[in-house]
């Protein structure tokens, strides 16, 4: 690593310090809570003793030896996450190339931000603290409204057609509820996990997770192109961390163009590094999912605001999910083919899922709205 990434990464442990002291949310209690949240669902297998159960765990949360050494007040569930991503991703890299700095901190941005540390030019790769919760519990809501027959024992067909997920999402309305809390926990408290805690069933808990994969392989993958892509940033401008004081942060904004041509090498990492165990169709459901959120978030926080049911101005970093969206598809067009039908299918499925889903969160907004309620500071401390 050269002295240059230590640098960034020494900038962005301040950060994340700085973050922690004001927000009260140090590492080790974060840590502890995580390795026995790991344990607790281990219990619920048959047949392991607890004894192997904890020495799991400890070596399933033990760093690799090949990844970068983790924050004083990183914690240790994202530092763990964000690097098993990293190596995922990078098996489907024919050249190995340095990894970004890579970290999270309170954004207000679905998207990660790139940001620069003081007279340094190694990117900071930061994603919003907030995301993977809020990955997690987006797919698996969104997976509770896919009815599906079979059994674990038998085989599964999870149903996308869009009347079926209308009569189940009415018949069985736990989605709806899952995704509005989840959504309101967010952005009213700026903190997913503030909705209520649940177990789904296995099936659509596996389900979940695939969703959840190929949304977070996604994220990173995106990041990566901007690297693979050898970028040059189009504009710098500061940026408000919360939490973070008066700590000077510089924001690298990419053109719209960059973007795209990140979010085709995301997506390509994304299959490459799921698609030998699912084929292409899951992973491109959970990037699809990906731009799905973004649009919620665009649209519940003015809604919120202005009680006006409509995006949020395009942000002057990333351009509106829709596009990305639209070239992505045309992407797996050209290069999937004929074979591309299934998983565009898949993918416009999902988009309406999440819409059904949207239309029975929307009018709750609305009537905060009306009450004066606000937003969780993270969504407009960059307005």
């Amino acid at each position: 690593m050269t002295a240059d990434a230590d640098e960034a990464r020494a900038f962005l442990w301040e950060l994340q310090d700085q973050v922690s002291r004001a927000t009260g949310l140090g590492r080790p209690q974060q840590e502890a809570d995580w390795k026995e949240d790991l344990i607790e669902t281990g219990r619920r297998t048959p047949g392991v003793s607890e004894e192997d159960l904890e020495q799991v765990v400890e070596i399933g949360t033990t760093p690799r030896e090949h990844w970068p050494a983790r924050g004083p007040k990183e914690p240790l569930w994202g530092y763990w996450l964000i690097h098993t991503l990293a190596d995922l991703l990078e098996k489907s890299i024919p050249a190995s190339f340095p990894r970004p700095v890579l970290g999270m901190l309170a954004t207000g941005e679905i998207n990660a931000v790139t940001l620069l540390a003081p007279d340094s030019q190694t990117h900071l790769v930061v994603f919003e603290s907030e995301l993977f919760t809020f990955a997690n519990l987006f797919a698996k809501a969104v997976a509770l409204a896919m009815p599906y027959e079979g059994s674990e024992a038998e085989g599964v067909a999870f149903s996308v057609d869009i009347d079926n997920v209308r009569r189940h999402v009415r018949d069985n309305p736990e989605a709806v509820r899952r995704f509005r809390d989840v959504v309101l926990a967010y952005l009213l408290e700026g903190r997913p996990s503030k909705a209520p805690p649940y177990q789904p069933s296995k099936i659509v808990g596996v389900m979940g997770s695939i969703l959840r994969n190929g949304m977070e392989l996604f994220v990173l993958g995106h990041e990566y192109g901007h690297v693979m892509g050898e970028h040059v940033a189009d504009r710098k401008s500061p940026r408000r961390m919360l939490g973070a004081g008066d700590v000077d942060v510089t924001e690298v904004a990419w053109k719209w163009e960059q973007e795209a041509v990140a979010d085709l090498i995301g997506w390509n990492l994304c299959l490459g590094a799921m698609g030998e165990e699912y084929g292409p169709s899951l992973p491109h459901a959970g990037v699809e999912l990906f731009f799905s959120a973004c649009e919620v978030l665009d649209r519940a926080v003015p809604l919120l605001v202005t009680g006006v049911n409509a995006p949020r101005p395009a942000s002057s970093t990333h351009p509106p999910a829709e596009l990305r969206r639209d070239i992505v598809r045309e992407h797996a067009k050209e290069r999937l083919g004929e074979d591309a039908a299934p998983l565009l299918q898949l993918g416009t499925a999902i988009q309406e899922i999440v819409n059904v889903l949207w239309e029975q969160t929307a009018p709750v907004i609305l009537d905060l709205h009306r009450q004066g309620v606000v937003p969780d500071g993270r969504w407009t401390a960059n307005l």
